[in-house]
């Protein structure tokens, strides 16, 4: 008897779990034809089961016309809260994988390409206007900023015909272009998101691809070429004159604006200046000063700061300081150069535009308008703060690919707007030594950003000294704490100077 009352059990609980199921996929295929707009078409609405990346989640697609693609993923325990990630580069894809993490703990989470498919319409061709490519202009004002924004009020729509609720909380992540459109969320929809992790934001995009082009005028052609056989060279003569001006030689370049390197000091120059495997001519030293010394006019007036100290000892083709500083066919050139022949300029320089005709003296005050449409610059964050919104902002000091001088300029523009007090109240800046692009580095590139702007955002738990980690093949090998701006990490002088214990945040000022 007892057995049967078991089974019986078992078969109920069996029953429910399928009704449960299939009520679940009912709800989830009804969001496919529900009304949200004329300018919304739901591709899509799927019940997808659990898997080891994500929870059982109702996952849904369409396009906000004329060609914003989106996901929308809704868990089916959720945890009221809403997540949405941002993109990289020109985007032009959904950044699917990085949902995940929110997904996992119960968030909603949403994506969007920005209106084009970097597969058909690689780099900046997507605003290209020719036969074919009718909404050209309204791709670029969504890469800009509307797809990120049609995209965040879209979803809380869906959240509400699914849920029967608003989230309690939104958030925002990204780092590199999503660090852009999470400060341009900021700035132009404060009441998008409560918080932000703002991760490498290339704010000035403008003004980077600008930076990329000089870049590579001053060491990728003619005498002035710096080869891949000279980045240990230079690291080394960098690390010598850098390290150690925290009191601690470790491999690690704290604030590399306390450092005087110069390269027609600093570097073994070739006898006779004629060229050679362990020294630098004159004109490859020369052009390794624009580099540090910024963008500049015939005039010598600094239009765009130079590349901060650090990121040499990085060797990668693409992503490291050669790829991203110099090298023709590298990232930074080729966004820069796009960027120039589709975006910057009306009317648009085209396809047979190349990166050499670009002129420092005319062509800068010609990319103001695109400026004013794409740039995060804007230092007023008033209406974000008055609603409670946070923010928590991070920048490696090695990063190649974008200046991380630009997020120190731009957080102190906000101090400088607003004022020391009130912006301590809601936005904190860490800039992290040896870190690269969003990511890797001789650093301690391993943090978690999030938990903190929670803690932050919904019990007013204010961030102080966070946690970093370096972790090689899956084992950490050193910790430092990562200080809020404008503090460094200083050794206390005594213990493992790979462990975080033995350091305290100072004023680097």
């Amino acid at each position: 008897m007892r057995a049967c009352i078991t089974c019986i059990t078992f078969l109920l609980i069996i029953a429910v779990e399928a009704q449960t199921a299939w009520a679940d996929g009912t709800k989830c295929a009804a969001i496919a034809s529900a009304a949200f707009g004329s300018d919304v078409k739901i591709a899509s609405a799927t019940l997808v089961a659990a898997t080891a990346q994500a929870p059982e989640h109702c996952d849904v697609r369409g396009v906000i016309l004329p060609e914003a693609k989106f996901a929308v993923k809704l868990p089916t325990n959720w945890n009221q809260r809403f997540y949405m990630v941002g993109g990289g580069g020109f985007a032009g894809q959904l950044s699917l994988g990085p949902m995940n993490p929110g997904l996992q703990k119960g968030y909603v989470t949403a994506t969007t390409d920005t209106g084009h498919d970097a597969a058909k319409e690689p780099l900046g061709t997507f605003a290209e206007r020719r036969a074919g490519n009718p909404n050209a202009d309204r791709k670029k004002l969504d890469y800009a900023y509307l797809a990120v924004h049609n995209t965040a009020v879209l979803a809380k729509q869906i959240i509400k015909a699914y849920y029967g609720n608003d989230p309690k909380y939104s958030y925002w992540v990204g780092c590199s272009t999503g660090g852009r459109q999470g400060l341009m969320e900021a700035q132009r929809y404060p009441e998008d998101f409560d918080g932000y992790v703002i991760g490498a934001p290339v704010l000035k995009i403008s003004y980077e691809g600008m930076r990329g082009i000089w870049n590579a005028q001053a060491v990728s052609t003619g005498a002035g070429a710096i080869s891949y056989d000279k980045l240990p060279l230079l690291a080394e003569a960098v690390y010598k004159k850098c390290d150690g001006l925290d009191s601690l030689k470790d491999g690690l370049i704290t604030d590399p604006r306390r450092c005087n390197f110069d390269p027609l000091q600093d570097l073994p120059k070739c006898a006779n200046d004629v060229a050679g495997k362990d020294c630098f001519t004159t004109a490859q030293m020369q052009g390794l000063k624009k580099v540090y010394g910024g963008v500049r006019n015939s005039k010598g007036a600094l239009l765009y700061p130079g590349q901060p100290l650090g990121a040499e000892i990085s060797v990668n083709s693409r992503s490291g300081w050669m790829g991203s500083i110099g090298g023709d066919g590298g990232m930074g050139l080729g966004f820069g150069e796009s960027t120039m022949r589709f975006l910057a300029f009306e009317p648009q320089r085209g396809k047979d535009w190349n990166w050499k005709q670009f002129n420092f003296d005319t062509d800068p005050p010609q990319i103001a308008t695109f400026s004013k449409m794409i740039d995060a610059i804007h230092p007023d964050l008033a209406k974000l703060k008055k609603r409670g919104g946070k923010i928590i902002h991070y920048h490696g000091w090695a990063d190649a690919l974008v200046n991380p001088q630009m997020s120190v300029d731009y957080y102190e523009s906000v101090l400088k707007k607003m004022g020391a007090r009130q912006v301590k109240e809601f936005y904190k800046l860490y800039m992290i030594p040896g870190m690269f692009h969003c990511a890797g580095g001789v650093g301690c590139d391993r943090a978690d950003w999030f938990t903190p702007l929670v803690d932050w955002v919904e019990k007013g738990i204010a961030p102080d000294v966070l946690n970093g980690a370096r972790v090689v093949n899956n084992a950490t090998v050193m910790t430092r704490p990562h200080c809020p701006y404008p503090q460094i990490p200083k050794y206390k002088g005594s213990g493992d100077s790979n462990q975080a214990e033995n350091f305290t945040c100072e004023s680097a000022r």
